[in-house]
């Protein structure tokens, strides 16, 4: 198995390679195209891509999510609280951590096309059926729904738990910190010692990373 990261305007998205592949977010809008070149650049046809999964619905993570499912023909996987924001084209709550992150949201959190989900995960969850030695965890407060990737190798997706570095992930993106928005702040820290007890050996993030269990440990837990 291969986690590939694809590193968009806004976000990262994820091709897993399995006995089949699965995609792990969809960037923001009008970015299909270069989902689907980096795709191809990994030696992968897009047409063996079983599924799109969703750490959560915000913009960043599923706004062309609509546009990937009319090209590729594969379902779409989203948490059962963040069903509404593909349905609508819409972010939810979102709380800033700070006058900075207050900025961003009005520059970044947008609607975007919306998108029937096809599975609506309610709990925890294999991949296996989709091709990838992988399970579904439950880690909201960041969204409601957001969910984290825990794959055979002990490695972890975990969508915007936390994020890496500054500015979006562009500056020291091996650094873990709390993400510019929140839903709610206690599951944020519930989930972050979630993703603790898993003991992954490399995390995955949705702005900047990859990062390790040493760091986040050493970041974090003075605070939970």
């Amino acid at each position: 198995m291969e986690i590939i990261k694809i590193k968009l305007s806004l976000s990262n998205a994820y091709l897993i390679k399995g006995k089949k592949s699965i995609l792990v977010d969809a960037g923001s809008p009008n970015e299909a195209d270069k989902i689907i070149v980096a795709v191809r650049r990994a030696d992968m046809d897009e047409k063996d891509i079983s599924l799109i999964l969703h750490t959560h619905g915000h913009v960043d993570h599923a706004g062309s999510t609509a546009e990937l499912k009319r090209r590729l023909g594969v379902p779409v996987a989203v948490h059962v609280e963040d069903a509404f924001m593909l349905r609508t084209g819409t972010n939810g709550t979102v709380n800033p951590i700070n006058f900075g992150a207050s900025i961003y949201k009005k520059l970044l959190v947008k609607p975007f096309e919306p998108s029937e989900p096809d599975l609506v995960i309610e709990k925890e969850m294999t991949l296996k059926e989709f091709g990838v030695n992988a399970r579904v965890a439950y880690t909201p407060g960041h969204t409601k729904g957001s969910i984290s990737v825990l794959f055979g190798n002990n490695e972890a997706i975990i969508g915007d738990v936390m994020m890496g570095g500054f500015v979006g992930g562009n500056l020291f993106p091996s650094r873990p910190t709390y993400h510019y928005f929140y839903e709610n702040f206690d599951e944020i820290k519930a989930s972050i010692r979630k993703v603790i007890e898993y003991k992954p050996v490399k995390v995955y993030v949705g702005h900047g990373g990859p990062m390790t269990m040493d760091a986040i440990i050493k970041r974090f837990s003075n605070e939970l």
